[in-house]
This record gives structure tokens, C-alpha cells and sequence, in this order.
């Protein structure tokens, strides 16, 4: 058979139209129309009766006391930090560098400067002894993030932070299907928040989730989200309009059903990329960690120099043959311009940053694509001398 030249070469592209990076993963809409009816000719459209089941669901399924549905992960965030009240006079926290823009835009919007941290070269997720050789007496909090899904060493962050008298929090943006070690996540440190946007395994369109053990955090975030009005009109601090509406909720309330399904079958692609690669130079993967199993909203490819193909040539032959990917987080938080006043050098997060790759991944996507997409990769390696 003749080999096929690749298109960044002046060949044809592989996916002609190109296929989508992720897409949601919505219910039937079947499974939503009369719940969707029904509250469009109620006119409630927020702050009703589908909110307070998606809440109660939730919590239920994430074994916590409390869910809180909220407009976003960030806002979720920004109320869920402002309600443990920490000393601004300090005013530092420390944060994982590799991860998204939103985890270190919340601090800054509660007035708290972000001390970026490195990660580990494997999974990703903070390295907690870079954390505690950053922890000063200006140190008011601790924050980690569940990269991808994949689940960060919850016990050890929790450890320092008791140890140093320090609240821990989480962005758990890409956590909603993360399994540690038995459980699923949402009761861990003082609280943890989770996106609901079109990329995540559960989506409710856009939207978010606090999840939390404590009444104290949980009832400041509940008035929070309405301007920090608890009813009265009279605000004891100042909140957001962060309310989930009903919509939203609904959505969201019938995808939880599917969200294992969602889990186990995204488990399989990445199986399948990772059956499909591995015999190729140079490409790792990331580790998920023991006892635990990733969500998987990301499936990454950390492209190193054996492979003989850089990560930015790489990059673009794959979009020039129709398969979209990804650098994320490049750049990592600490790279950003509006964080440049940090001047801090992270080598590991700087590394992962520079070589890594995503590619598409989603809760229904056909194993044969994924096949092809790892023929795609190998017809490139195959002609690596002619990139290089």
C-alpha cells in the first residue's frame, strides 16, 4: 500500500472536515424537554425548585453535606475563599502554577497574591514539597488542583496544611468522575469547586459547584451568590451574582445520572490512545495516581526530544491533517503577563508546559477515530527527519 504524505508535507489532510477536539455531553433531550417545559411556563427561571433537587443530587452522590450550585467554577472559587475569611494583611497563597488562568484569578479577585508552586513531572498535580518550602508567616491558605482529572495527593496537601494551622481549598475544575482511592471527590479540605461548562463530563451548559462539609462556608457562599444578600436585603459582605438558573440545573441533574458511564468510557479512549502510542519514542503519558482513576477531561501527550518531532511542529501537522489539540497550560500561571510581578523559575511546570499535547477526547468518541488518529501520529513520526 502507498503511504499517505502527510499534509503539512503538501498531502491531503486526513480529516476532511476535521473532527471536533471535545463535545458535550449532554442527555437526550427527551430526558429534559418536559422538565424544561415545565419551568419555562412556570416563569421561575432561577433560584427555584430544579436547583434545590441538582443540590440535593449532588450532594448525595458526592457523599457531602453540602452542594452549592453557583454561575461558574471561578465563582465558585472567589465565594468559597472569601468565606473562610483569611488575614489580607499576609496575603499569600500558595497555588500550583500548572493549571488553568481561573484558579489563580480567584485568589487575585479576594485581594490574595498567588505564590506559584512547580508540579510533579508525572501527574501533574503540586508537588507538596515545593509547597512547604514555600510556605513564610505571610502564608494564609493553601490551594491544589486535580489536573485533567487526574486526582493530586489529597492526603499529603492536608497533612502540611494541618501541620502549619493552614486552610486547604481545591479547584476541582476536572473532577466530576475522579475516583481516590474509593471515593468520589467533593469532601476534601474546606472546600472544593467544580465546573459544569460544555468541555467537563457533566455539563449543565455553563454553571458550578461548591461542595463542602462545613455549614459556616456553605451558608456564606448560598447568600454569596446573591450578592452576598442572605434575604434580608441587608449584606453582611459583599457577593456576586453567581446563581445557577434553572436551566442549567436541569440539564445538569439528568447528565449526573449518565456521569459514571461518562467516566469509565473516557478511561477507554485514553486506554486506546495509550495502546495506540506507546510503542513510539519519546511520547509519555500522564501518571494517574495509584488507587485512583482520572476523569479524564483531558487526555495529554508529553512529546519529548526522542520522538524527534517537536511539540509545537507536532502541534501543527496535527491541526493541518483536521485533529485539533491543545497546549494546555502553556503558558502555565506563572508565565502569564498578568502575573509577571511572580519572577519565580519552575522547571518541571516549565517543561510540561513546553511539550506537552492534547488531544481530543470525549464521552462518545469511537474508538476507530481514535485508532486513526494514532495512524496519523505515526505516518508523522515516520517522516520525523523532514520536520525536524
Amino acid at each position: 500500500m502507498e503511504k499517505r504524505t502527510p499534509a503539512i508535507l503538501g498531502g491531503q489532510k486526513a480529516f476532511d472536515p476535521g473532527i471536533p477536539f471535545t463535545a458535550p455531553t449532554t442527555p437526550a433531550w427527551e430526558e429534559v424537554a418536559p422538565s424544561l417545559e415545565k419551568m419555562y411556563r412556570s416563569g421561575w427561571l432561577t433560584k427555584g425548585p430544579y436547583l434545590r433537587l441538582f443540590e440535593e443530587k449532588m450532594a448525595k452522590l458526592l457523599d457531602v453535606k453540602y452542594a452549592i450550585g453557583v454561575s461558574s467554577c471561578t465563582s465558585g472559587l472567589i465565594l468559597g475563599l472569601q468565606a473562610l475569611q483569611l488575614d489580607k494583611d499576609k496575603g499569600e497563597i500558595i497555588v500550583p502554577s500548572f493549571s488553568f488562568m481561573a484558579t489563580f484569578h480567584s485568589i487575585w479577585w479576594n485581594g490574595f497574591k498567588p505564590v506559584f508552586v512547580d508540579c510533579e513531572p508525572d501527574t501533574f498535580t503540586v508537588d507538596v514539597d515545593q509547597m512547604r518550602r514555600a510556605i513564610t508567616p505571610n502564608t494564609v491558605a493553601l490551594a491544589a488542583v486535580s489536573v485533567f482529572g487526574n486526582p493530586l495527593d489529597f492526603a499529603a496537601v492536608e497533612r502540611l496544611g494541618k501541620e502549619y494551622d493552614l486552610p486547604v481549598f481545591y479547584d476541582s475544575a476536572h473532577g466530576l468522575g475522579t475516583i481516590y482511592e474509593g471515593k468520589p471527590l467533593g469532601g476534601h479540605g474546606s472546600f472544593e469547586s467544580f465546573s459544569l461548562s460544555p468541555t467537563k463530563l457533566l455539563t449543565g451548559g455553563e454553571g458550578g459547584l461548591v461542595t463542602t462539609n462545613s455549614e459556616k462556608i456553605a451558608k456564606h457562599i448560598i447568600a454569596g451568590r446573591d450578592y452576598g444578600n442572605p434575604g434580608s436585603y441587608e449584606c453582611p459582605y459583599v457577593g456576586l451574582n453567581a446563581r445557577m438558573a434553572e436551566a442549567n440545573a436541569i440539564i445538569a441533574a439528568k447528565g449526573a445520572d449518565y456521569l459514571e458511564s461518562y467516566a469509565q468510557y473516557r478511561n477507554k479512549v485514553a486506554q486506546a490512545y495509550k495502546e495506540g502510542l506507546s510503542d513510539l519514542p519519546g511520547l509519555t503519558f500522564q501518571t494517574i495516581r495509584a488507587h485512583s482513576r482520572s476523569s479524564y477531561k483531558d487526555f495529554a501527550v508529553i512529546v519529548g526530544p526522542e520522538f524527534g518531532i517537536s511539540r509545537d511542529t507536532l502541534s501543527k501537522a496535527l491541526t493541518m491533517e483536521g485533529v485539533p489539540n491543545r497546549a494546555y497550560f502553556n503558558p502555565a500561571g506563572h508565565k502569564l503577563s498578568c502575573y509577571a510581578q511572580s519572577q519565580v523559575h519552575l522547571p518541571v511546570t516549565e517543561k510540561v508546559s513546553d511539550s506537552i499535547v492534547c488531544l481530543p477526547i470525549s464521552s462518545h468518541m469511537d474508538l476507530e477515530l481514535v485508532s486513526k488518529i494514532c495512524e496519523v501520529i505515526h505516518e508523522l513520526y515516520e517522516v520525523r527527519e523532514q520536520l525536524s
